[in-house]
């Protein structure tokens, strides 16, 4: 697991330099190499990528119901945050 979570810091660390330099083509490369690395992860930990979307999901799900009531969510006060990582 220690390798693994390496390998998905170091890919983490790529897309960063990739931003940085403006290298777009790059940047795709090194963002499907870290969702790579993300999915080996979670496989490690029996973890199903649908646990993961159905998360995403919800966070959609309750800043869009917020949004209707005319609710801007709140990090760290009274609503959690629906930001999306």
């Amino acid at each position: 697991m220690t390798k693994a979570a390496m390998r998905l810091g170091q890919a983490a660390s790529s897309n960063i330099l990739q931003m940085l330099v403006n290298d777009r083509q790059g940047l795709v490369r090194e963002s499907a190499s870290f969702i790579r690395s993300l999915e080996k992860l979670w496989k490690i930990n029996d973890l199903s990528p649908d646990l993961i979307w159905a998360e995403l999901d919800e966070r959609i799900r309750l800043a869009d119901e917020l949004r209707t009531r005319g609710i801007r969510p709140k990090k760290g006060r009274k609503y959690r945050s629906t930001k999306l990582p």
